[in-house]
């Protein structure tokens, strides 16, 4: 969940930093002399469109990443219930090793007891 909440705020500060960037700020330097009336009206259109393009391009790198970061928590998630399960059955283990160490006494007592009762009847036997 971590990773979720990180891509989250991630993709929440990288949306409003997107957006802080004026429409009209242009990265490609404009001639000195005046342009044309044709030229003034176009250049703004074609900085809006390559703004418009760059932000297209960066919210579909976000969605990538944010789908990758799931698929990381998802994938992080079923490694946390396969060790959840190992340590569970680990400990059912441990708890049949514990019962098979009971019933090993037990017949150890219950041959002692038979092993009693054998040497009673033969020296009963000999009495008669």
């Amino acid at each position: 969940s971590f990773f979720f909440f990180f891509s989250l705020f991630f993709h929440r500060d990288y949306y409003k930093m997107s957006r802080k960037i004026p429409p009209n700020a242009s990265s490609i330097p404009t001639p000195s002399s005046s342009p044309a009336v044709g030229q003034r009206s176009i250049q703004p259109m074609l900085q809006q469109e390559r703004e418009k393009e760059k932000e297209k391009t960066m919210e579909a790198s976000m969605q990538a990443i944010v789908q990758a970061i799931q698929n990381m928590q998802t994938k992080i998630d079923k490694i946390d219930n396969i060790e959840r399960n190992t340590e569970n059955t680990e400990k059912r283990t441990e708890n049949m090793e514990k019962r098979i160490e009971n019933m090993e006494k037990r017949l150890e007592e219950a041959d002692a007891k038979i092993g009693n009762l054998q040497q009673m009847l033969q020296q009963y036997d000999v009495y008669i």
